[in-house]
């Protein structure tokens, strides 16, 4: 039975560093390419330099796409916790006839092609004259990532316990004031989740970018795929490993704010046991 249990358990560690290794290896080939001496990405490369690098600086585009990238997934990933907690507070919170029907759609755009969703929104948005610019992929990107930001808020209000607002209801505290002083504080870690999976969604979305903005306004995604379309250098390398230490530095951000959420909810409740007590 034990040499059983220890089998087992080497079978599992086997089994995920052979996972770790596939998810890792190819982030590892493009930080090696990205300072190969060729003209031309080629792994394993011939030499090593660090002239790629330098190249970025120069390429400007670059810079600009990135922070069009920034503003659209700001703007988009705001717009969409805001609407989306109300909606969610909508449903969960004051129930009505036909509310699961009004989840299921405000929950579609999850299982829609995003092309489909892109065609649509060029549509509509050249009827309203706003196509082109970040303003109209903030609003379609804000729609994309909404089913995101509805299903976890919307799950952690179902969860809340009604005993605060209903104390607070009775000692005559109106709606807007317990939604902002009760419901709201307990909702920084759902907010902070769904914002965060929002915010890297939208931030490589291409399909509605590629249909929307016009060529002042293209984000990064699209910038690296007209790069490609010129040339083969490992730039493109260089601006994935940009990338990747730029979402390492995200997440150990939010680890960080996720800890310190987590933290002051623990010293929260234990001071509130102590009062009951």
């Amino acid at each position: 039975m034990v040499s059983s249990n220890r089998i087992t358990k080497l079978l599992l560690y086997v089994f995920t560093g052979m996972v770790a290794i596939y998810l890792l290896l190819p982030l590892l080939m493009i930080v090696i390419t990205s300072v190969g001496s060729g003209s031309a990405s080629k792994f394993p490369p011939e030499g090593f330099t660090m002239k790629w690098y330098a190249n970025l600086a120069e390429q400007t585009q670059f810079l600009h796409a990135f922070k069009n990238s920034l503003i659209a997934s700001t703007g988009a990933v705001l717009l969409a916790l805001v609407t989306g907690t109300l909606a969610s507070l909508a449903i969960v919170q004051y129930p009505f006839r036909g509310s699961g029907l009004l989840r299921a759609f405000f929950v579609s755009p999850m299982v829609m092609p995003k092309i489909t969703l892109g065609i649509a929104y060029l549509i509509l948005f050249s009827k309203m004259h706003i196509a082109g610019g970040l303003f109209a992929l903030i609003l379609g990107e804000a729609v994309i990532v909404l089913p995101f930001v509805l299903t976890i808020v919307g799950s952690a209000l179902a969860n809340l316990q009604p005993v605060y607002r209903e104390a607070a209801a009775d000692m005559g505290a109106s709606p807007i004031r317990i939604f902002f002083t009760i419901t709201l504080p307990q909702l920084k870690l759902s907010l902070l989740l769904s914002g965060s999976i929002a915010f890297v969604f939208t931030f490589d979305q291409v399909e509605a970018a590629l249909l929307l903005l016009r060529q002042d306004s293209y984000t990064l995604p699209i910038q690296l795929f007209l790069y490609m379309e010129k040339w083969q250098d490992p730039t493109i390398a260089v601006v994935s490993v940009v990338l990747i230490v730029f979402a390492l530095v995200l997440f150990l951000l939010i680890r960080l704010v996720l800890r310190s959420l987590t933290g002051m909810e623990g010293m929260l409740g234990g001071r509130k046991k102590q009062r009951r007590s």
